[in-house]
């Protein structure tokens, strides 16, 4: 690997999934109120509750786990919830600056046209042995929600440490001992986005009294006007490599692409334009777009796809297409066809090469048919992508066979020409 695209993954590593850490807020929002199945309307200061308190809110969120499946042991959670449909509380994200710490962390410099919506969902209590095993939240399949925000209310407690992975990493968050060094009214909140993992682990001695938040675009009606923020450090590095580059005469002398294979997930269909997934960008996603605007380099959303049937007559091949296809919906093919003819009209074939025009050997083809419409493209960063897609399909030529077609969404970045390409 070059020290260009070396610069450029060290870049973009820098930048955690996820924030985290404290927020003061006003006396005046600390008070919730819950339905409770034989007394009624009850109500709990979540900064200075008492013992009694939290145990009626924990005997309420009992009932309420036992007549709802979603927690339980059975779904690796051992703690109580309340649905946001039974309570109510005067705490406010807006009030107490919270959306946009959130927005900024993890949008780092974020100059955007997309308001960050907050949609209260759950309260989560745990008490001593209470604990959450590895899992990501199952309701993150919207194409909406791009994220989750935990609000821990500073009631004393021991133990549960909040594990967040991601792409085999991970990262540690100890509310106890957050909670303990600071005084005052006060939060602590982690925000992350919906491919990481959480874990919590068990609660030792005390109570965590816990919101939760789904993150998710307003859609277009909904937006307000954009935003504009100052680049943070992370994009400006990113800027500075990507630069370095592109403007490097070796690189690409005759045009191409640079791909980027995307670093968070998406909600896909078959048959979709995936360039439709332009306004949900997020994280380094989002930032490596704008970098490349402001570098003036055209980009777009596009499937690289990967044929991955073996066999006499077939060769592996390499084409961007701007839509999800799925082949088993086809019928039967010929097994001879490459991936594009596979895929019908609008399928660029490309050529996989480093930094200095050498084909990858990783990802070398047959393109002796299609020699002068190839296009040579650079793997700037990791793929396969997060968001990838695989379908299946019969071909027959001397016999029947399976074929298997690979896909990764990837960003996709134009670089002009340098030089002319020889007749």
């Amino acid at each position: 690997m070059s020290q260009g695209l070396a610069k450029i993954r060290a870049a973009l590593d820098a930048q955690p999934p996820y924030c985290s850490g404290t927020c003061e807020i006003p006396f005046k929002q600390s008070m919730l109120f819950y339905n409770t199945a034989t007394s009624g309307t009850r109500k709990i200061d979540l900064l200075s509750p008492t013992q009694h308190q939290l145990e009626s809110l924990h005997a309420a969120c009992q009932f309420t786990a036992h007549a709802n499946e979603h927690v339980g042991t059975s779904k690796g959670v051992s703690a109580c919830r309340l649905d946001a449909a039974v309570f109510a509380t005067q705490f406010s994200l807006g009030n107490s600056g919270l959306a946009d710490v959130v927005g900024q962390a993890l949008f780092e410099g974020m100059t955007d046209r997309r308001d960050i919506r907050f949609e209260l969902y759950e309260l989560n209590i745990h008490s001593a042995g209470s604990f959450v095993r590895p899992r990501k939240n199952s309701t993150a399949i919207s194409g909406k929600i791009f994220g989750f925000l935990d609000i821990v209310f500073p009631i004393p407690h021991i133990g549960g440490i909040c594990t967040l992975r991601n792409d085999e990493r991970e990262w540690h968050i100890d509310f106890a001992t957050m909670m303990s060094e600071r005084r005052g009214p006060f939060v602590g909140y982690a925000a992350y986005f919906n491919e990481v993992e959480r874990e919590i682990g068990s609660i030792i001695s005390g109570h965590r009294l816990m919101l939760s938040y789904k993150l998710y675009f307003a859609s277009v009606g909904e937006s307000s006007s954009a935003t504009i923020s100052a680049p943070g450090p992370f994009e400006l590095s990113l800027k500075t490599a990507l630069a370095e580059l592109v403007n490097d005469s070796k690189v690409l002398p005759h045009g191409g692409y640079l791909a980027f294979g995307l670093r968070h997930q998406y909600s896909v269909s078959s048959g979709m334009r995936v360039d439709t997934l332009r306004s949900c960008l997020k994280g380094s996603d989002a930032i490596v777009t704008r970098v490349l605007d402001r570098l003036n380099l055209p980009w777009s959303l596009r499937v690289l796809y990967r044929d991955g049937l073996r066999g006499c007559y077939a060769e592996q091949t390499f084409v961007l297409y701007k839509f999800i296809s799925d082949l088993s919906q086809r019928g039967l093919m010929w097994s001879h066809w490459g991936a594009g003819e596979k895929m019908g009209p609008g399928a660029e074939f490309v050529r996989f090469v480093d930094e200095f025009g050498n084909d990858d050997e990783k990802r070398a083809g047959d393109y002796d048919k299609q020699q002068e419409d190839v296009v040579d493209i650079i793997q700037v960063t990791e793929i396969p992508s997060v968001t990838n897609l695989h379908s299946q399909y019969l071909a027959y030529g001397n016999e029947v066979t399976t074929g298997n077609l690979f896909g990764d969404i990837c960003l996709v970045a134009e670089v002009p020409a340098k030089v002319p390409r020889l007749p």
